[in-house]
């Protein structure tokens, strides 16, 4: 394959490579838009609970209870928690948990933070607004929500010995979303997400492999084609004249590494300008089909052969001696000459004269075809249909 052909290849790789990796980019940034997009929902949700919870128990003093207001991005300070100090704030509904949690339970531990609920209320004395994470449970994944209730200075019956000062964030209301049906549809959709995306990826790999392999295919029947017709003569399918010199040449320098033996036979075919000028050029050229057939059906098989030029062929014979060369020569002088073509309603016979010529180890590839030429010049001028050996 030609180094056109590979780069085109290797074109059509990449295209499949860049198409794939382009499909996977748009999915994984589909999966993290969704996953985002989900988040931003649970948070506005347990911002709406938070909400809820303080606006529903809003009022509600009783003794020893802490009076809060929450703070966060969406509420103002004007909204009070009343919730009991000894017991805590513990409800769950609809699978929600709501929790009031303090960094300094006063009776019990009810109210005691977990590490979740302990890090956002640090994180709270530090002027963060609001925590919210993810976590994997026994049960399954949960969103974890916490808001800080700070003291409002209209507290009543607050202990003196809390040691508490106006809004100091003492505690913090946390709220946990179960998301076991929420992750298993995002676990759904990712996978189907995910099948598309490969579908996707397989359509378009498989559309671009059938086309690259048709333009593959064709583009390589084409550069063979083109290469037959820079190697073989159009008419009778030898090699032409510059290939035949091209392999001459190969087989000079096998003479040279093995010390073998090489000739070389030039035929043309009798007053072939007779043939045209009575039959016409279509005659002729079944002339030389017909002759160029008949030659390599009866050459050997390591013989080359080519159609030098006009009526004239030239054949090497490699491992060949001068005195093999004549009679190969003498062999196909007399076949030919019982050889008929067939033309239209004609039968034509011809006959060749033929020139040969041994290599020898000082000359080159023109100089052994042109010794051969002059055998040729010769039995051409000794009446034709004859084999002429050039005599060193």
């Amino acid at each position: 394959m030609s180094q056109s052909l590979k780069l085109i290849r290797s074109f059509l790789l990449l295209s499949c490579v860049a198409t794939a990796a382009v499909v996977v980019a748009i999915f994984v940034n589909f999966q993290f838009r969704t996953e985002r997009l989900t988040e931003d929902i649970l948070l506005q949700q347990a911002r709406a609970l938070f909400t809820e919870m303080v606006l529903n128990r809003q009022g509600l003093p009783a003794p020893g209870a802490v009076h809060a207001a929450s703070h966060t991005p969406r509420e103002p300070a004007s909204r009070f928690l009343a919730a009991s100090t000894n017991s805590g704030l513990a409800e769950k509904k609809d699978g929600l948990k709501l929790h009031l949690a303090t960094l300094t339970p006063v009776a019990n531990q009810a109210s005691a933070p977990d590490p979740f609920e302990r890090q956002a209320l640090l994180a709270f004395a530090n002027g963060a607004k609001e925590a919210h994470v993810i976590e994997n449970t026994a049960s399954g994944e949960v969103y974890r929500y916490m808001a800080p209730l700070c003291l409002r200075p209209d507290c009543r019956n607050c202990p003196d010995s809390q040691g508490c000062e106006n809004k100091d964030v003492r505690s913090g209301v946390s709220i946990t979303i179960p998301m076991a049906s929420l992750s298993a549809g995002l676990a759904e959709n990712r996978r189907v997400a995910l099948l598309n995306a490969l579908l996707v990826v397989a359509l378009l790999s498989g559309f671009l492999f059938f086309q690259s392999t048709r333009c593959m295919r064709r583009m390589e029947a084409a550069q063979a084609h083109l290469t037959t017709m820079a190697t073989l003569d159009s008419l009778t399918g030898l090699l032409n004249r510059r290939t035949v010199y091209e392999r001459l040449e190969e087989e000079i320098a096998k003479h040279r590494r093995f010390k073998t033996p090489l000739s070389c036979l030039l035929l043309d075919i009798d007053h072939f300008k007779e043939v045209n000028d009575s039959y016409g050029h279509l005659a002729g050229d079944a002339v030389l089909v017909a002759l160029a057939e008949n030659l390599k059906s009866h050459s050997r098989r390591y013989d080359i052969i080519s159609r030098y030029g006009g009526e004239e062929f030239l054949i090497i014979l490699p491992v060949t001696d001068l005195a093999a060369a004549v009679a190969v020569a003498e062999k196909l002088r007399q076949q030919i000459a019982d050889f008929r073509v067939s033309f239209a309603d004609t039968t034509l016979q011809v006959t060749v004269s033929i020139g040969v010529a041994q290599f020898l180890a000082a000359e080159q590839a023109d100089d052994l075809v042109g010794r051969a030429d002059t055998a040729l010049y010769q039995a051409k001028r000794d009446s034709r249909n004859r084999v002429v050996a050039f005599a060193a």
